[in-house]
């Protein structure tokens, strides 16, 4: 393989992932889907699979987080819910003057939300919370405490023994149904029986048959943010595999 063969792979192999990741990210938000995630570990996701992906608000508290980070009122608080991430409407974040009119950057926020609380999961899930939480509390220069935890992060994904499943719905259906964990400002939880989807596209369709088009109504920001990942993505997925076509023809 020559060198021009090689760039036209990575150039086709590129563009076709950015495509990939602006349908799985944008087609969701376009349709008005909202997707919350529930983080565990490999052993408790075995045991959601064989129950109908089903979390059961009666095993909340036992063998979860809470326990991981040895902190009984976590335990306690967390006794018959189920977990997500997510912000409620009443989340200080959205009563703040100045967010309510900055609120075309709802989307991004919520999705810096959902992102650190399912790695911060991912940590506790793989035992290396207490560690991250040592690094913080060290009186460490910046620049060591970013590398150790630089390390973390790529221990983290390159020996994930955790799994994200995923919750669709809309604005008003998480603000009903759910209410803010006092322990997380990150997470939402509930006291009934939740269904999950083992990944986006499967909880998109499952959300938009429950849903329909209501979460299109009820947050436009993100109908919009979803069209504009869709598109942008796709005009660079087409022009990069196009790149990478010729590249490899020459």
């Amino acid at each position: 393989m020559d060198k021009g063969d090689f760039l036209g792979t990575a150039q086709v192999a590129g563009g076709t992932y950015i495509g990939y990741q602006g349908l799985k990210h944008g087609l969701p938000r376009a349709l008005g889907v909202r997707i919350e995630y529930h983080t565990t570990s490999n052993r408790n996701a075995k045991l959601i699979k064989d129950t109908g992906n089903v979390l059961d608000p009666r095993l909340g508290g036992r063998n979860g987080w809470g326990q991981k980070i040895t902190s009984n009122r976590c335990i306690n608080n967390s006794r018959n819910y189920v977990h997500i991430t997510g912000f409620h409407k009443d989340s200080k974040l959205f009563t703040y003057p100045r967010f309510k009119k900055l609120k075309v950057f709802e989307p991004f926020v919520r999705t810096i939300g959902r992102k650190t609380q399912s790695f911060m999961y991912q940590i506790v899930g793989n035992g290396n919370f207490d560690k991250v939480v040592r690094v913080r509390r060290s009186s460490d220069s910046f620049f060591k405490k970013a590398k150790i935890l630089l390390r973390e992060f790529i221990n983290v994904k390159l020996n994930n023994k955790t799994k994200c499943f995923c919750i669709p719905g809309i604005d008003s259906y998480f603000n009903k149904e759910f209410i803010t964990d006092l322990d997380d400002p990150l997470a939402l939880k509930s006291s009934k029986p939740l269904k999950v989807y083992n990944n986006r596209f499967s909880a998109m369709i499952g959300g938009f048959k429950k849903f329909g088009l209501k979460g299109i109504k009820e947050n436009k920001c993100r109908a919009l943010t979803g069209a504009g990942l869709l598109i942008t993505s796709g005009i660079a997925g087409y022009k990069l595999i196009n790149k990478g076509i010729k590249n490899i023809s020459v």
